[in-house]
């Protein structure tokens, strides 16, 4: 079973991780097309964007083909794939204020966050370790939320998007059982691997159940996230807290490092951004090279690099995949990263000066 992240770590969602319909076909049922109220894309954003918080429980599946054809080659090499690829079902619950759960359904083993209003806690079955942080702040638990906290990180989505797509209402649908809108997006933005995301959205409370995301180099989705179930009641409030077992390494953390444990790719350091909206590119530390082969292995990572010559002659080390690309500067630079074609990251990189 994949990894599964709450954040990506490449710039989809801005500050996050972390989203065709084929692998949420359980969960979308199309056999009646539900009647709701006409809503216009422009009032469809600002319900989804101004939607009060409600408290729910379901299980999410994260469903990815970003590396494509890599994933095999990578697994041809005897590498562990540590990137988000396959399928993984996850256990929201979403309680009132900061109360927040995410349980991994994993046969092996469990991996489990929970968030309260004191701080998070961070728990694997598998080496019986468990990770805590203190909340210092309001602010603080409001930011961990949202990186964390997959409706919210849809709900960014939207936000940042939006303003720069061509946003159109389609047909209504079912998702795990609940009418749903469906709105989609499409950049107007030229340089984008995305050509469209989908979002659809409960009609009673505005939330989003599932999100997918289709790439220019795929036919077929390559990131979907959906709820396959899911309930709008306030889970019991023991699904919040946790007290370590007898005998489970213990250790405190930040909240950095917390989040890192979801998403290894993610940095201490906030990146500098280039670009806006659909062309937004990060300048990731060289330091997340070593990252990226810890997580895949360095046999692995020299099967994905491609050579790329620079506008100043120089050779960089280009990262392909349906989704992300990412441009290895020369000479221990920067990486540049994000979801647009390897001629932006090359643009970018030139008015960097290489």
């Amino acid at each position: 079973m994949a990894r599964w992240k709450y954040r990506f770590g490449i710039p989809l969602v801005g500050a996050a991780v972390a989203l065709g319909a084929a692998s949420l076909t359980p969960a979308l049922t199309n056999a009646q097309t539900p009647l709701l109220q006409p809503m216009s894309a422009s009032q469809l954003i600002a319900a989804v964007i101004g939607a009060a918080p409600v408290q729910y429980s379901g299980q999410l599946q994260i469903t990815s083909n970003i590396l494509g054809s890599d994933a095999s080659l990578l697994s041809s090499v005897g590498q562990g794939v540590a990137l988000p690829e396959g399928t993984s079902q996850v256990m929201v619950y979403r309680g009132a204020g900061a109360d927040l759960r995410l349980q991994e359904i994993n046969a092996q083993s469990e991996r489990d966050l929970y968030v309260n209003s004191a701080g998070a806690w961070s728990w694997n079955s598998a080496n019986t370790s468990a990770e805590h942080v203190a909340f210092g702040s309001s602010t603080q638990q409001s930011s961990s939320m949202q990186q964390m906290n997959p409706t919210e990180m849809a709900d960014a989505l939207v936000g940042r998007l939006a303003p720069t797509s061509d946003v159109t209402v389609g047909a209504n649908t079912y998702v795990a059982g609940h009418a749903a809108y469906t709105l989609s997006l499409a950049p107007l933005q030229s340089g984008s691997t995305i050509s469209s995301i989908r979002v659809f959205v409960d009609a009673k409370n505005y939330h989003v159940l599932a999100v997918s995301v289709n790439s220019v180099y795929s036919s077929s989705p390559v990131l979907q996230m959906g709820y396959q179930s899911i309930s709008f009641s306030n889970p019991s409030t023991s699904n919040f807290n946790f007290t370590p077992p007898t005998g489970a390494t213990v250790k405190t953390v930040t909240t950095t490092q917390l989040q890192a444990m979801f998403d290894p790719m993610s940095t201490s350091t906030k990146p500098v951004t280039l670009g806006t909206s659909w062309q937004t590119v990060d300048e990731l530390p060289a330091t997340l090279l070593g990252q990226l082969s810890s997580s895949i292995g360095a046999k692995g990572l020299t099967e994905l690099e491609t050579p790329v010559t620079l506008a100043n002659g120089e050779t960089a080390e280009s990262i392909h995949t349906a989704l992300f690309n990412l441009l290895v500067l020369p000479n221990n630079g920067p990486i540049l990263a994000g979801a647009v074609r390897g001629s932006v990251l090359e643009s970018d990189a030139g008015a960097l000066g290489y």
